[in-house]
């Protein structure tokens, strides 16, 4: 029967490919946790950017992505029927009840 003898390169081979798959694995795990802040992170302000929309829709209000892609909307639709001028936005009604004229001051009185 023959053995083998370890000598104490091979034992230093052995090791050495040991300390390189750990130090492999070691920069797997921190490449998949940086991947999955970073997907974190993005959902996180996509949610907050579709909240403020939201808010901004319930309210009434435009914001200013939207009134920017409103006039570019207007400006492409005015290229392609071939007006000069784009005509002004339909501005959506507004649920607040219109507030009443004041009173005419007489100054005679």
């Amino acid at each position: 029967m023959t053995s083998r003898t370890i000598t104490s390169e091979d034992a230093r081979a052995r090791a050495e490919q040991r300390f390189q798959k750990t130090a492999q694995r070691e920069r797997d795990a921190e490449a998949s946790a940086k991947a999955e802040a970073d997907k974190y992170k993005a959902t996180a302000a996509k949610m907050e950017r579709l909240r403020a929309l939201r808010m901004a829709r319930e309210a009434g209000e435009t914001t200013a992505d939207q009134a920017e892609a409103a006039a570019e909307n207007e400006k492409r639709r005015a290229d392609l029927l071939g007006l000069e001028k784009a005509p002004a936005p339909k501005r959506k009604a507004s649920m607040r009840p219109k507030k009443a004229a004041p009173a005419a001051f007489d100054a005679n009185a």
